[in-house]
This record gives structure tokens, C-alpha cells and sequence, in this order.
């Protein structure tokens, strides 16, 4: 009885670390978080996946320099990525504006696409530079393994429904654009530059650098 408990002690103990090995395998380099500060304004720079660790990552810097500062940027260099870990950014942020100045940047020839959008219409100030890309598609659901989980026609509405609600209609977007986005991403990847979105008065974008 002893050996097989001790069989089966680890056994688990194997089963524990293989699933943290696949964890970490899963969300190693999905994204890095810079810091600096200028003048004012804190620089809060994330460059990657819109993945874990960004929530956590964001709210420590938050944490750190809240009563040293009362401007954040926020600047986005990002394929986007997963609807969850974005939908708690955006939580984050929409806390973050109750009580401190938040701006959202990104920079020349880097991209926002996808869920990093969202995020993106969380600043009070939108700067962009004229060829900064962003990218609008439907919301896609992934099982662990990358595959595209397709599921009924009717779930895919209801989730491109749920998100194009959430996202922006509740945003600053510019109405006439946004009813005009929705009819053209039907099953497309629409983008734009920043110069675009500035020139279209979409009010993704309010100011180019």
C-alpha cells in the first residue's frame, strides 16, 4: 500500500510540472512590458501578443506609479490576440481613467490589430503615426492547440455580435464608420493606417505624430 501511494504521489507530482512546463511553453514570450518615464507621463510600452501576462503586468506598473504620475501612455505594438486577457486590459484601463490621465500610442511602422484595438480606444488621446497599421477582423475562437474553433454559424454571430457591442459601440468610434465597418469585416481583415483612420474621421485616431 505504501509503494502505491508512493507510485502515486509521483505520478502527480510529474502531472504537476509537465502541466506548469506546458504553461509556461504556452505564454513564454507573448508579450514584454517597458517602463520609463518622460517628463510627466509614464510610458507604459507592450510589445506583443495581447496575452497573460499583460493584465497583471500593467496593473503592477499601475500600482508602482500611480502616486508619482497622473498621465499615463500606454503604447501598443500588437497582433492582438486572446478576447479574455484584452477584455480584463480594457477593465484595467477604464479603471485607470476614473482617476489618472491615460493616453494610447503607437508608434511608426508598428501595428495594433485584432483585440489590440479595443484596447487602443481606451485613451483619451489616440496618437498614431501616419503608418502605424491596424487591423479590424470578427472575433475568432482557438483551441489549445492554435486551431480555429469554427462552431455554428449562429455561435460566430453571436460572438462578433457580444464583441462589436462591447468594444465599439461603447467606444469612442465614430458612428457612420463603425456601422460602415460592420457591414465590410463580414469573413475580411480590414486595414488601415493611421493617416486612414485619422483622414476617414473614424475618431479612432485623434492625433498623428
Amino acid at each position: 500500500m505504501t509503494t502505491n501511494r508512493a507510485v502515486l504521489l509521483g505520478l502527480v507530482v510529474i502531472a504537476v510540472l509537465l502541466g506548469w512546463r506546458l504553461y509556461e511553453q504556452k505564454h513564454a514570450d507573448t508579450g514584454q512590458l517597458a517602463i520609463r518615464q518622460n517628463g510627466n507621463v509614464v510610458i507604459l510600452a507592450w510589445t506583443g501578443r495581447v496575452e497573460l501576462p499583460m493584465h497583471t503586468l500593467l496593473m503592477r506598473a499601475f500600482d508602482e506609479w500611480r502616486n508619482k504620475s497622473q498621465h499615463f501612455l500606454l503604447q501598443l505594438n500588437s497582433p492582438g490576440g486572446s478576447v479574455r486577457e484584452g477584455g480584463d486590459v480594457v477593465e484595467l484601463l477604464q479603471r485607470i481613467k476614473r482617476t489618472h490621465r491615460l493616453d494610447t500610442y503607437v508608434a511608426s511602422r508598428e501595428i495594433c490589430m485584432s483585440m489590440c484595438v479595443p484596447i487602443f480606444l481606451q485613451g483619451n488621446r489616440r496618437i498614431a503615426a501616419p503608418d502605424a497599421r491596424f487591423m479590424f477582423h470578427e472575433p475568432k475562437r482557438f483551441y489549445d492547440d492554435g486551431s480555429e474553433a469554427r462552431g455554428f454559424s449562429f455561435e460566430r454571430e453571436a460572438l462578433t455580435r457580444r464583441f462589436f457591442t462591447r468594444y465599439f459601440v461603447n467606444s469612442a468610434m465614430d458612428t457612420n464608420w463603425r456601422v460602415q465597418l460592420e457591414k465590410d469585416w463580414i469573413g475580411k481583415d480590414i486595414f488601415k493606417s493611421g493617416k486612414q483612420l485619422l483622414d476617414e474621421r473614424s475618431n479612432i485616431v485623434t492625433d498623428l505624430n
